[in-house]
């Protein structure tokens, strides 16, 4: 410095003068270049990120403030320069080469900024942080010059070379201050018009620097949602960067670098479109991916590959990410060491109250440098937080994104093997779970720095004191981990039995017709709660092993000060415990908490992502579906629209499995109607999965000439507009709408619709009957125009004179598709004559194939086959010739239809098939289901006794007693320890062995004072944990009840995924993180309480200093509250949505693949996601938003109280000083955490909110009534009498059934008959009370249904519904699921309903594994598999609701013949499309809107020629003369 300055460096005498200064050379030197030195550090990396912008952004045009930060640089130079020509040429006195240095530096770096400014504003940045902090550490190192030179006028020294320097220093604060302020404002940003659903983008990136570091771009909607509730509009677009599409596609990217991640399909390609022009103005990095001509790839896996490799998922996830982690360890490696200056203030601070000889103004500069620091680590958590939450928003995002994607790509054999609740659980748990991790990964490395630094300042102040802490802590390290590793087996364990239960409960939702028909809801509940039952049996263990775990981190200080305390005070006489030396230690030991506290949270979010990473990885390499499977050619390649050569295929790739289908050739032209008949099971279906590549080809190729439509057996209908199933993504064309809607028999239940096709469609098509699925179904295929049709059964479940509508219209030779190639699987004899060829399928084989004609000579199976309907060739060939010689037999027009099949009354006909209900809503009457109910306002106090009733209140009274106790003891404790210190400094300088006894006593008490606190502390926390234990039970337990007690209108009107969610989200919740949630609240609130305390203990005046601060705190914490309470429920709905479409996605897999629509269902799913995100985005700005103000409050009190404490020393003692700001450092963390765990436990408790509501749900009628049970063995006759009845489905719907009286005697048949709507299914479901009566009664065997229980009810009486329900299991288990009845008994009904053979075929026979929703069956032989469970209750009722409408005729036959023989003395009621079914009833009941319209003999009404009956068979084209031979056969 000798050659720089012509003054000292530094003056120690500065902190005994009576103001504050700094020498000259200091100044000229450190001041000024500190704040040049932190510019050209942090320019490289300011440029970097610039640099990663690679997109063409618009440039900010040259604005006012653009040129105001110009003018302001070059007069700064011009400042810079003229003290140089000062120093060079003016300047007599002689001056240190820094006068010279300093301006010249400053030149050359604000030379560069007039450059990067510019450079800024092409790159469009707003406001630069760079120049920000720069011009502001300029400021503040002129303020001393500006003191300096201020106080020299003062004191009167005045020359005309200290007049020059004197302007030169105001003119260079003056610019400089300028140039800060310019750098508070952003350049402005015009917002692009939006319309009104669209939402503004997040204006983080428009703002100016303060208000990015401060949040303060997030205020007015946090204002908003105080003064009304937040909705999803109030919410910002997510910035491209965080959007699922281009999150998977950056991850993607990387894994295609891996070279494991090969070539992608078609599908996964996403278009620019999806980006909007608006967006372009976006400051993120990524985004430039999506804006070029290189579209996103979004592949999972090549499916082809026949040797697949594991892949590392986590790797990959954080690998992409790695610059974005760099920047938050870089933010949070700078706020670590910050955070340790703290303790060094403070320690000088302390021995300014030791010394009274130092001036007052060096322990305010002290205070408020203290405060500074507090402040710098204030904003730069915040910043770190909020960098790592949108790291974990895009893991988030990238896990779900994945996994969507390769759900749409499983093979059958994966999707067997995973069930939907196993994803669920990896979109909704695994993800969360990847995105918890990265709010503390860095404490993995941060943590150790931390605890370093510490201990090497506990050895500054303790010297080898330490050893014995030290070695404490390195033997609680070990331990930690051990229970950490149990930690670890009780989750996996947990999440295989959380797996189970959420595949049960998905289960039992999709079957819940089939568990209220059958009254099964008792068992399933047992079975349901057993699984749940092992699953809290390891969140007990769970709770144990976290209980010990936490209070070890936090004991593990206690006794690391204690035993540290305890060794210095003993190792030698001279050691005393000063005030400075315990509470500076005592402050290092605050710090090495920290990091000990946070180490359980993140081994346990490191350990739960390792779970979650394997059973992500496991998934994403399941076995995908071949891509190459089928050759797809053009159209005009080849005369042949569909080609199977030499084909054998198999469900999965097993090569021990059996072939279902063999030896398959097929070569099919362009244009012609083929249909394939057989036996159920027979492989019909299976031929068309093969066609559709959803089958294993074992060898053999198949080719597709053309586009693909496909009808599936059973109809799959999304939960949207009925208009946007027919379209199904396509562009609307009316002319062809019409024609379609026209074909295919839809425009009259169009206009019975509430909103004609913009009606919404319930999840898997409730509100509409199972003939108008299919035909809706039809309709999207028919629309979609595809050259090659795949019909697989589609007329099964519509009446017949409606198929002979839709044959004719659509499939045959003059409908609408005549030109089309048609693959027709059909059970239906009536129109094989009209198709090109036939090919017949018996056991997996071709057998035979040929024209109509041509097979009924020479095939015996299709002629078993078409006579299984018919007496004998004569009358078939009679009953084709009346076809073709009378065309009009057949209607021509849907008009014409109604008007020829039910003449019944001249009132308008309701439309029917809406089976279950239409729900008209009053604000809305198109919708059926009905949007998620988002509650608004603070939780309602009854929530939080709901959730203390499940508790148990003496529970809750312990955890208030032992709070209470642990707050006292740690209050205990640290005022000791002051008492201890002053006492020691009193009497060490008159008695050293009086002073080493003192010190013994205190530290003896001291030590016990600890030890207390920490087992209080481990109680309270181990209580606390198995009170959330037992809640979790109750409130699974209430949900559970609440839902299987609810009316099945409760289902036909909510999707299955919101109801899923409230079992994983809400459930996980309660298990977890409600718990977490209390158990921080109560140990932050311990904290805040002793501090407020120790305070007021210290200075009567800090009452004083907390009344402003609580009334703002109180305040911002209201604000802060109503928005985030809100923003949780939004997240809660919003992620509902995710849910629902993944489950209607997976169902529909098969139709989604065919028509190649998985790119429109993939950007379905992303909106979903990003719709979700951003209500997590908004909702965790509010976090940072509230942390930045709370921490700022606490920091003023630290800086308030040290302020009173130095006006106040002659009145303090320096152990209640020390006492005091060591708490009252701690007191920004604790506020903000109090204020942020307070409000995780109330938006956490939501979910109990949410849990009650569908607890509190409307129950059905009681499932026993004790009183009125009747007899065991009713009903003994089977005796039903119908009086007066009349039903509708909800008070606001018209009746579906009207005045209806009948009797059916004991061991009746009675075939149900009548048009689509008339009341079928309806009187079926009376009998269950399904739908409860509105007028009437119905009486059975002398009992008054309406009086007894529904499972006396329900468990006595047996349907067979017309959809076959199919559980996950084995087939025992399907048929008796509680093991009533033995394997000889279940044997027998196989063989009744003729699967004995195809059963004892499968591997295990009745043990064989049924595919969620047996999907490993044919319809066929899940419908039969039906029959069999019902057929083995032995009922007196028996209802059989198109109970084989999709098994072939001569199955059908012989059931029927079964049923004939079987159940000859038991009542049976039949309702059925196919009218040869029922011909041999008792008697024939025809229904029509609602009223009985005939109740006869068959023959009877079969003898009357204007009859609705005989109506009816015309259509069917079956003469009333074939009823008695076809009654014989």
């Amino acid at each position: 410095m000798i050659h720089l300055c012509t003054t000292p460096f530094w003056d120690k005498n500065v902190i005994n003068s009576s103001y504050p200064y700094l020498t000259e050379c200091f100044r000229n030197t450190i001041l000024q270049w500190v704040p040049m030195s932190i510019f050209w550090l942090i320019l490289p990396l300011w440029l970097y990120m610039l640099h990663k912008r690679s997109i063409k952004l618009q440039a900010l045009v040259v604005s006012t403030l653009f040129i105001i930060k110009m003018i302001f640089v070059c007069l700064f130079i011009l400042v810079q320069i003229i003290r140089i020509i000062h120093y060079v040429v003016l300047l007599k006195e002689e001056k240190g080469l820094a006068e010279l240095l300093t301006p010249i530096l400053y030149i050359i770096t604000t030379s560069f900024i007039l450059w990067l400014i510019n450079y800024d504003r092409l790159k469009s940045v707003f406001s630069s942080g760079l120049l920000f902090i720069f011009w502001l550490l300029v400021s503040l190192a002129i303020v001393p010059d500006v003191i300096d030179y201020s106080v020299k006028f003062h004191q009167q020294i005045k020359s005309i070379s200290l007049w020059i320097e004197f302007i030169i220093v105001w003119f260079q604060f003056f610019f400089a201050f300028g140039l800060f302020i310019t750098n508070c404002f952003a350049e402005k940003y015009i917002v692009p018009e939006t319309t009104l659903n669209e939402r503004p983008i997040v204006p983080e990136f428009h703002e100016s620097f303060p208000s990015r570091i401060f949040y303060s771009w997030a205020t007015p909607l946090i204002h908003r949602g105080y003064k009304k509730p937040l909705t999803e509009k109030d919410c910002w677009e997510l910035p491209i960067s965080e959007r699922t599409v281009a999150v998977v596609h950056q991850v993607r990217n990387y894994m295609k670098g891996m070279n494991s991640w090969t070539s992608c399909d078609s599908y996964d390609k996403t278009s620019t479109n999806n980006i909007k022009h608006s967006d372009l103005n976006q400051l993120e990095d990524e985004h430039e991916n999506l804006l070029n001509n290189n579209v996103p790839i979004v592949d999972v896996k090549n499916s082809s590959s026949k040797y697949k490799k594991t892949h590392i998922f986590w790797y990959a996830l954080f690998y992409t990410y790695k610059d974005k982690l760099f920047i938050g360890g870089f933010i949070k490696l700078i706020h670590d060491l910050i955070q340790f200056s703290g303790p060094m203030i403070l320690k000088l601070l302390l021995n300014f109250f030791m010394d009274p000889t130092r001036p007052k103004w060096l322990g305010i500069f002290y205070a408020i440098l203290l405060s500074t620091t507090v402040f710098c680590q204030i904003i730069l958590l915040r910043a770190y937080f909020h960098c790592q939450f949108l790291i974990g928003l895009r893991f988030r995002s990238a896990i779900t994104g994945l996994v969507y994607r390769k759900s749409l790509k499983l093979s059958n054999a994966s999707k067997q093997e995973t069930t939907t609740g196993e994803i669920v659980n990896l979109m909704a748990i695994d993800a969360s779970r990847f995105a918890e991790l990265t709010q503390h990964i860095h404490i993995l490395w941060s943590g150790p720095l931390q605890l370093l630094i510490a201990l090497i300042l506990l050895y500054r102040q303790m010297k080898f004191a330490i050893i014995p802490g030290v070695t404490l802590l390195f033997i609680m390290i070990p331990l930690s981990l051990y229970l950490q590793r149990i930690q670890k087996k009780l989750l996996l364990k947990q999440m295989i039995i959380k797996d189970q239960r959420i595949k049960m409960t998905n289960e039992i939702l999709n079957g819940i017709r089939v568990l209220k028909l059958y009254a099964w809801e008792i068992a399933f509940i047992r079975s349901i709660t057993h699984i749940r039952e092992k699953e809290l049996e390891y969140i007990r263990k769970k709770a144990i092993v976290n209980a010990l775990s936490n209070i070890l981190w936090t004991f593990t200080p206690i006794l690391v000060g204690i035993t540290t305390f305890a060794t210095y005070v003993l190792s030698s006489d001279t050691n005393i415990l000063t005030a400075d030396k315990a509470f500076v230690s005592l402050t290092l030991f605050n710090l090495l908490r920290s990091p000990l506290v946070a180490f359980p949270t993140v081994f346990n979010n490191v350990v739960e992502a390792r779970v979650s990473n394997k059973r992500i990885e496991k998934f994403l390499n399941n076995e995908e579906i071949d891509k190459n499977a089928v050759d797809k050619m053009s159209v005009k390649s080849n005369k042949y629209a569909v080609k199977i050569e030499n084909g054998s295929f198999r469900w999965s790739n097993l090569a021990d499995d059996s072939l279902i289908l063999k030896n398959i050739n097929i070569q099919i032209e362009q244009g012609s109607l083929i249909a394939f008949v057989g036996m159920v099971g027979s492989g019909k279906s299976s031929i068309l999965a093969a066609l559709l590549g959803e089958m294993n080809k074992v060898h053999g190729c198949v080719s597709i000439n053309g586009t693909i439509a496909y009808v599936p057996q059973t109809a799959w209908i999304m939960n949207t507009t009925l208009k946007e199933n027919i379209l199904f993504g396509r562009d609307f064309d009316e002319d062809l709408y019409n024609r379609v809607i026209e074909a295919c028999a839809l425009k009259q239940d169009l206009d019975m619709l509430p909103a004609s096709d913009q009606t919404e469609i319930g999840e898997k098509g409730i509100n509409l009957s199972g003939g108008q699925r299919q035909r809706v179904s039809l309709a999207r295929a028919l629309y979609s125009n595809a050259d090659i049709f795949l019909l697989d059964d589609p007329l099964s479940a519509v009446d017949a004179h409606v198929g002979a509508y839709i044959f004719k219209n659509v499939i045959g030779p003059k409908g609408l598709l005549k030109d089309k190639t048609r693959l027709l699987v059909t059970h239906g004899v009536s129109h094989l004559h009209k198709c090109n060829d036939i090919i017949v399928v018996s056991e997996g084989e071709i057998v035979d194939q040929g024209s109509y004609l041509d097979l009924m000579i020479r095939s015996t199976i299709l002629r078993d086959f078409v006579y299984s309907v018919a007496t004998s060739n004569t009358e078939y060939y009679q009953r084709r010739t009346s076809d073709i010689e009378s065309p009009k037999s057949i209607p021509t027009t849907p008009s014409e239809l109604t008007h020829k099949s039910f003449e019944f009354t001249d009132d308008n006909i309701q439309q029917d098939e809406l089976q279950p209900i239409i729900i008209e809503i009053e604000e809305e009457k198109k919708k059926i289901i009905q949007k998620e109910t988002v509650q608004t306002g603070s939780v309602k106090f009854n929530v939080f006794l709901i959730y203390i009733r499940s508790c148990k209140l003496s529970m809750i009274g312990l955890i208030c007693i032992f709070f209470c106790l642990t707050t006292f003891a740690s209050l205990s404790t640290n005022i000791w320890l002051s008492k201890w210190t002053d006492k020691m400094k009193v009497i060490t300088t008159t008695n050293n062995t009086s002073s080493r006894k003192s010190q013994i006593y205190y530290m003896n008490i001291y030590s016990a004072l600890g030890i207390t606190q920490g087992f209080l502390a481990f109680a309270m926390q181990l209580i606390q944990k198995l009170v959330a234990y037992i809640a979790g039970r109750k409130l699974h337990w209430f949900i559970l009840i609440g839902i299987l007690h609810a009316p099945i209108s409760f289902f036909d009107t909510t999707p299955i995924g919101r109801i899923i969610n409230r079992f994983s989200k809400d459930i996980e919740a309660v298990d977890s993180a409600l718990p977490n949630a209390f158990s921080q609240s109560l140990t932050t609130l311990i904290t805040v309480v002793a501090t407020l305390i120790i305070l007021v203990y210290g200075s009567w005046f800090a009452i004083i200093e907390f009344i402003p601060l609580a009334i703002l705190f109180i305040y911002i914490q209201r604000v802060y509250i109503a928005s985030s309470r809100q923003l949780r429920r939004l997240d809660s709905v919003t992620r509902s949505l995710i849910f629902a479409n993944f489950s209607e996605t997976i169902q529909g897999l098969s139709s989604i693949r065919a028509y190649r629509a998985q790119q429109r269902f993939i950007d379905l799913c992303d909106k979903f996601m990003d719709r979700n995100q951003s209500c997590h985005l908004t909702a965790s700005v509010s976090n940072r938003w509230l942390g930045v103000r709370l921490e700022m409050i606490g920091n003023l009190l630290t800086l308030f109280t040290a302020i009173t404490a130095v006006f106040m020393r002659d009145h303090l003692t320096a152990g209640i000083v020390g006492l005091m700001i060591t708490y009252a450092v701690q007191i920004p963390h604790s506020l903000n955490m109090l204020v942020r765990m307070s409000s995780d436990v109330e938006t956490n408790i939501i979910s109990v909110e949410r849990i009650n509501e569908y607890a509190q749900l409307t129950p059905e009628a009681p499932w026993e009534i004790p009183l009125m049970k009747p007899s065991s063995h009713w009903p003994t006759n089977g005796h039903i009498q119908i009086m007066n009845l009349s039903i509708r489905y909800r008070d606001n719907l018209p009746l579906v059934l009207k005045d209806f009286s009948i009797s059916i005697q004991s061991g009746e048949k009675i075939g149900i008959i009548g048009r689509t709507g008339s009341g079928k299914s309806s009187l079926c479901l009376s009998l269950f009370r399904i739908i409860e009566p509105t007028n009437g009664t119905i009486i059975i065997d002398n009992v008054d249904i309406r009086l007894i229980g529904l499972h006396d009810l329900r468990s006595k009486i047996t349907i067979i519904p017309q959809d076959a329900i199919i559980f996950a299991g084995t087939v025992r288990f399907n048929i008796d699921p509680f093991s009533n009845y033995s394997d000889i008994e279940i044997w027998a009904v196989l063989e009744l309903v003729h699967l004995k053979e195809r059963i004892r075929m499968m591997e295990n026979g009745l043990l064989y594994l049924l595919a969620e929703g047996g999907q490993n069956m044919s319809g066929g032989e899940r419908q039969l598999l039906c029959l069999a469970r019902a057929l083995l209750r032995k009922s007196k009722i028996f209802i059989f609701d198109e109970a084989t409408a999709a098994t072939d005729m001569e199955t059908d036959r012989l059931i029927q013949q079964t049923i004939r023989s079987r159940f000859k003395d038991a009542t049976v009621l039949t309702i059925a499309h196919r009218l040869h079914t029922i011909l041999d009833s008792t008697k024939i009941l025809v229904l029509s809107n609602g009223y009985l319209q005939e109740y006869d003999e068959p023959i009877r009404l079969a003898a009357n020629p204007d009859s609705a009956f005989v109506k009816l068979l015309r259509d069917a084209n079956i003469h009333p003369s074939d009823i008695k031979s076809i009654a014989s056969f």
